[in-house]
């Protein structure tokens, strides 16, 4: 019996290879080198176009891909940037928010606890990094005929980079950032 999920289920790992292929050819995919057998697609991103950053990301499947727990935000695919750094930019905006909401308390009641809008944070390796959310638990697609794939993953990604530089250069609002359906 297989134990990891690319090998219990080859048509799903070959369907993964198709998708990325398809969408995003430059991205790659490899194992974590820990030993945890999981799999991942490292590439690059400028989804706001030549004036927007250019974000170095992994795209980490967990072993139980493509199951998530109820209680999971972004599913069984989890979505690191490397670069920039997630924990670095909401380091940065902390004190920017705390000036506009009065205190801590008051970010972390308007959605912004961590800095960002739509991030979440996690052990990876000996790190807690912070990771994109793309997926709430709810929508999260998963099944004998369908799940959510690498692909679908990175294209909420790439959505939500696009609206979190829109959000950090003051062109759309706090409101805005948070609401979309990520």
């Amino acid at each position: 019996m297989a134990f990891y999920w690319y090998q219990s289920d080859p048509d799903l790992y070959r369907a993964e290879v198709q998708a990325m292929n398809k969408f995003f050819p430059s991205f790659t995919i490899h194992q974590l080198p820990d030993g945890s057998g999981r799999l991942y697609w490292r590439g690059k991103v400028q989804p706001a176009g030549p004036d927007g950053m250019v974000w170095d990301l992994m795209l980490i499947y967990k072993n139980d891909h493509p199951h998530a727990g109820a209680s999971e935000y972004g599913g069984s695919i989890q979505i690191l940037p490397v670069q920039p750094r997630l924990k670095d930019i909401a380091t940065r905006m902390m004190p920017i928010l705390e000036e506009t909401y009065g205190s801590y308390e008051n970010c972390v009641r308007h959605g912004f606890g961590l800095g960002l809008p739509h991030i979440y944070r996690d052990n990876f390796g000996r790190n807690e990094e912070y990771f994109i959310c793309t997926a709430d638990p709810k929508y999260f697609k998963t099944g004998m005929t369908r799940s959510t794939s690498a692909a679908s993953s990175l294209s909420w990604a790439c959505k939500w980079i696009l609206l979190c530089e829109m959000w950090m250069n003051g062109e759309i609002s706090d409101d805005v950032a948070l609401e979309g359906n990520y």
